[in-house]
């Protein structure tokens, strides 16, 4: 039964491969304006978040504007290539490094070197099948940390309304 098990799974590879092969591997576009949906979002700490994204090139610009609970606006962005490179992100105006990559649908960004008092943050962006949402999930590399869920809806477009 080995034997036949394992004939049939090595007759099964070359057939396979060429559907593993021609896998869709397109990056999801992340392009647009997306607002954050507060019933559907668990952070700790009232702040309300929107996002503009942009292909520039070879690169992705990436526009955080944060609406803090004390009534300040604080924006943040950063250009960088989804190929692991370490690019400058001004964070509000603090100086940090931020790296992007695909891992699988999801762009994976991990924010580092801001300020010594902040935590390494790990972003994970991944859009639903409709397009039309987008759910970022941060992650802090620090041990009393949780990790939060803050979920967009793309903003409709003049050609759209």
């Amino acid at each position: 039964m080995y034997r036949f098990c394992r004939g049939l799974l090595i007759a099964a590879v070359p057939l396979l491969m060429p559907l593993l092969l021609s896998a869709d591997t397109t990056r999801a576009d992340l392009s647009g304006t997306w607002q954050m949906d507060a019933s559907h979002s668990h952070v700790d700490d009232g702040r309300v978040v929107s996002l503009t994204i942009q292909d520039v090139g070879d690169k992705l610009k990436v526009v955080r504007i944060v609406h803090r609970s004390d009534g300040k606006d604080v924006t943040s962005q950063f250009t960088c290539p989804a190929d692991g490179s370490t690019c400058e992100f001004d964070e509000g105006g603090h100086k940090a490094k931020v790296s992007m990559w695909y891992d699988g649908p999801a762009l994976m960004i991990l924010e580092s070197d801001g300020p010594k008092e902040d935590a390494v943050v790990q972003w994970k962006m991944q859009i639903a099948p409709d397009t039309n949402t987008l759910t970022l999930g941060l992650t802090y590399i620090d041990p009393g940390s949780k990790t939060e869920t803050v979920v967009f809806n793309k903003a409709a477009t003049l050609s759209q309304k």
